[in-house]
């Protein structure tokens, strides 16, 4: 059986979202999961949404989990390993 890829915080990255932004909502969810699996992330996400878009076609709507992750990774915020 193949191990669940995790979630590790990258030390020393400055996390400065601004307050209330939907970043900054994801990330406190990551931080929370940090160490454990990107499935328990979702999982989390799922039951309880930190942040939908007010407007667009996504409006009150759960954004894709993988671009929040993508991001936070290429932003050099997280690592999945």
């Amino acid at each position: 059986m193949a191990t669940q890829p995790k979630i590790h915080l990258v030390k020393g990255a400055k996390v400065n979202f601004r307050k209330g932004s939907a970043r900054a909502a994801y990330y406190k969810v990551l931080a929370a999961h940090n160490g454990k699996t990107v499935e328990s992330f979702v999982k989390a996400v799922n039951a309880n949404v930190p942040s939908k878009p007010k407007a667009g076609k996504l409006k009150g709507k759960q954004e894709p989990l993988a671009g929040w992750l993508g991001w936070f990774v290429r932003a050099g915020y997280v690592t999945i390993k």
